[in-house]
């Protein structure tokens, strides 16, 4: 006897496309042991491999060097509310545009070792550890996910190609404390909802991870609008089909009334009153709450009413169009552009030297084929995703329009695919359990074998190979590391100008103030850092400044260099200090000392 093992509530029907024979506990049971093998892998790969750089705080990105400042303020007695770093830019500081709820894993962490490895001990371990957990929920939920589609098969194909899926992994390597990771888990969490709860439940579920996700940062709004707006017209295709709490009408009552209550709850629990008259586009601010609530409220009362589809998909336009009205009209900032506060110059010279923040299109100038395999998994996936989608599954069409959702804003901008391959596993997954389905049925196992090689991670890498390697060079040791910076931190505390990118090492790394950090809200701090590198030797030191350094190993030192030859950071370079600058410490960090700042 053959029955489906996972199957997905769709108002009247269950679907589900894999079937397996019976074999009781211990088909679970293998299916089980095999999904914490995949976990135990991966886990034990990235362990390996970047835990001991980790360990010794050489985090990377400077990103992680500032959450962990960050959190180690808050440790330290800095209140909940108050989320300016204070050693940035004095005596203004930098109010940043980050949430404390991002704070909470790494907070947890270190208070949680602290009593049996003690403080410093616990700040190593916790970066270590904190990534490598979230990454468990992660690839549980993409199981969770693709199970819904097409059964514990696909679950089991989703959490191996979760397990291998690089763009991903980078989010969730040790010493990575950034939020992405977060953002991730919180994603996936409101699909999860919405495919394994009809109804009222799943509704509701999403609504409050995509809360959170909200309060924690913006990168994550395209997803969480594509989804509140699929549920609505989900609504409107087919809500009058059944009145329970199953119903699409359920979900869409449910999403709506989550999500005006949790919004506006997370945004009172971490915004400081002061703050909630603020226009922000770049975090959680007034805009987003009133369009949350007015929106939410407004889906869960039309929702309730009982009209015919013509008169629905008229409702959820209208809706659409007076939300519309009211960001353009009132709330502007909230579709403004995240980094426009940076101004040209610095959008020109810096940001637009950050590879990341690249699209996949403008790689393709220089190498079709490596850009290419940038997007390949994430593209091959949502091809599958679209094919499957046209049997008019609910959960089909929703990861089909997430999947489409993740194409495009991965190859808009490259640091955008991490959560674009997260948001593909499932829809993969899926398709290699519906390939493996045809040849169990009898099939000839060709399809299987060249579905296993487009979907499989292999094509991108070997597209990502195909990329002309940079010729190296030596620059010398980077400076983002304890022992790098440790002449720095021994010296008397100041405030050091230094190139953007070293701000967060500097600061997590040492007790000195910064003037300049890789945080586009910096505005003044980065300015006046570039100004003064950029502009030739003055016969006066800037005002306020304690120490000059730079890295020469840091490609945004070249940068700098080539874009002002006559600058001050080219003199330095050149061996030109000027009579107001003594040199001080050792170590790869070049490090002069004012004589006379004030």
């Amino acid at each position: 006897m053959r029955y489906p093992l996972s199957t997905f509530r769709c108002d009247n029907e269950f679907v589900s496309s894999v079937a397996y024979p019976r074999s009781g506990l211990i088909h679970v049971s293998a299916i089980a042991v095999a999904s914490a093998l995949l976990i135990a892998a991966s886990i034990g790969m990235l362990l390996i491999q970047i835990a001991p750089a980790a360990w010794a705080l050489e985090l990377g990105d400077s990103d992680n060097f500032m959450r962990l400042a960050e959190v180690r303020d808050w440790l330290g007695g800095q209140s909940w509310w108050d989320i300016r770093q204070h050693r940035v830019d004095p005596p203004f500081g930098l109010y940043t545009h980050w949430s404390r709820l991002a704070d909470l894993p790494l907070a947890a962490g270190i208070v949680v070792l602290r009593p049996f490895l003690g403080a410093a001990s616990a700040e190593r371990l916790a970066p270590v550890v904190v990534p490598l957990l979230l990454l468990i929920p992660a690839l549980l939920l993409q199981r969770a996910i693709a199970t819904a589609l097409a059964g514990r098969l696909a679950g089991l194909a989703a959490l191996g190609l979760g397990a291998l899926a690089g763009p991903m992994l980078v989010q969730f390597v040790p010493g990575r404390v950034d939020h992405h990771g977060i953002q991730i888990v919180l994603v996936l969490a409101a699909i999860a909802a919405l495919v394994r709860w009809p109804g009222v439940r799943g509704g509701a579920g999403a609504a409050l991870a995509s809360a959170v996700s909200l309060n924690i940062g913006m990168e994550t709004a395209p997803y969480l609008a594509v989804i509140a707006a699929f549920i609505g017209a989900d609504w409107a295709w087919r809500g009058g089909e059944r009145i329970d709490r199953y119903s699409a009408a359920a979900a869409a009552r449910g999403h709506g009334i989550a999500l005006a209550l949790a919004v506006p709850l997370l945004f009172a629990a971490t915004v400081p009153v002061a703050d909630w008259g603020m226009p922000k586009g770049d975090a959680i601010g007034r805009g987003h709450v009133v369009v949350a609530v007015g929106g939410g409220l407004a889906l869960a009362l039309l929702s309730r009413l009982w009209f015919g589809r013509d008169a629905r998909l008229v409702a959820l336009a209208a809706l659409g169009i007076v939300v519309a009205g009211l960001v353009l009209k009132l709330f502007p900032e909230v579709i403004s552009a995240p980094y426009a506060m940076v101004g040209p110059m610095l959008a020109r010279e810096w940001m637009g030297h950050i590879v990341e923040m690249r699209s996949v299109f403008a790689e393709a100038a220089t190498a079709p084929l490596a850009s290419l395999g940038m997007a390949w998994f994430v593209a091959v996936a949502a091809i599958a995703a679209v094919v499957a989608a046209r049997r008019g599954a609910r959960a089909e069409v929703l990861v089909a329009v997430l999947a489409v959702t993740a194409l495009g804003l991965g190859c808009w901008e490259m640091r955008a695919l991490g959560l674009a391959t997260a948001v593909a596993v499932p829809a993969a997954g899926a398709a290699l359990a519906a390939l493996w389905q045809r040849r169990a049925a009898g099939g000839s196992i060709v399809p299987f074998a060249l579905g296993l090689l487009l979907i499989g991670h292999l094509p991108a890498i070997v597209l990502g190979a195909t990329a002309k390697p940079v010729p190296p060079v030596d620059r010398g040791p980077p400076c983002n590391t304890p022992s790098a910076l440790a002449p720095l931190a021994a010296l008397p505390r100041g405030v050091v100008l230094a190139p953007i990118d070293m701000g967060g090492s500097l600061l997590a790394l040492t007790p000195h103030d910064v003037v300049a950090t890789p945080i586009h809200r910096d505005v003044h701090g980065n300015l006046r850092a570039y100004a003064v590198f950029r502009a030739p030797p003055s016969s006066k030191p800037p005002a306020g400044i304690d120490y000059v350094g730079y890295c020469p190993a840091d490609g945004e030192t070249g940068i700098l260099i080539a874009g002002a030859p006559h600058g001050l950071l080219a003199a330095l370079a050149a061996g030109r200090v000027p009579p107001w600058l003594v040199r001080v410490g050792s170590g790869p960090f070049r490090t002069w000392r004012v004589i006379s700042s004030r």
